[in-house]
């Protein structure tokens, strides 16, 4: 089984969306009904107001529309963790790596590049691989022009890059998009990034030719732990 390092980062900005009590993605069913019944069951009173007004102001979190979201990114970027959990123990699988430059880097002529937040970066002997996750429908999918998850990758591979830079000499990165639903084609704009789906993500890992040592695998884990989302 593969080595997992934190929580998604989808799942961190969920949880702080939430009320305390619900400690990950599966306590939200449970934790609503017990608002739900302390709600239903609550006496009158002034105090009872009070309260009443807290339970109402707990139960409303679920229903937001940045929760929905977070909460549908979650599921499918969890659903990656899960797979690559399959992997054997030399895949170490880093869940929410952000990172920030000490300077700003030139990306597409200009310098507007400086910090990145990735879904999932997988160190093995195989290679070191930045993973963004889209758990996109196929309406949003066919419809979004504002925004490319192909840039995104891109970017994000490339601020890992430099970051590692000082880890290992002429080190290499390769940038997946990875779309739960496989609704997004590769795009030869962006020939750097690889366009995978759920199925296929461990396999396409796995076939990989060897490129790093034990010990460089180490070191990269290393610097790279104390970026990941807990």
């Amino acid at each position: 089984m593969a080595i997992i390092y934190g929580i998604a980062d989808s799942e961190r900005s969920l949880l702080d969306k939430l009320p305390n009590e619900v400690s990950d993605i599966d306590d939200m069913g449970r934790v609503k009904k017990e608002f739900e019944d302390k709600l239903a069951n609550e006496g009158s009173g002034f105090f009872a107001g009070i309260r009443k007004w807290n339970y109402k102001r707990q139960i409303n979190k679920f229903g937001k529309k940045d929760v929905k979201l977070f909460h549908k990114g979650t599921r499918g970027e969890n659903q990656v963790i899960n797979e690559l959990a399959k992997l054997d123990d030399s895949y170490h699988i880093l869940c929410g790596v952000g990172m920030e430059l000490h300077y700003w880097v030139t990306y597409n002529g200009r310098k507007n590049l400086k910090s990145a937040q990735m879904d999932l970066v997988v160190v093995s002997p195989k290679g070191i691989f930045m993973i963004e996750v889209k758990n996109w429908s196929d309406k949003f999918a066919n419809s979004n022009n504002e925004f490319s998850p192909y840039e995104q990758t891109e970017r994000a591979g490339r601020v890992l890059w430099i970051s590692l830079q000082k880890v290992i000499k002429d080190v290499r990165v390769t940038n997946i998009l990875l779309s739960i639903k496989g609704n997004l084609p590769y795009n030869e704009n962006y020939r750097s990034v690889y366009v995978s789906s759920l199925d296929r993500i461990n396999q396409f890992l796995e076939k990989r030719q060897d490129t790093m040592s034990k010990k460089e695998v180490e070191r990269v884990v290393k610097s790279l732990s104390g970026f990941v989302t807990n």
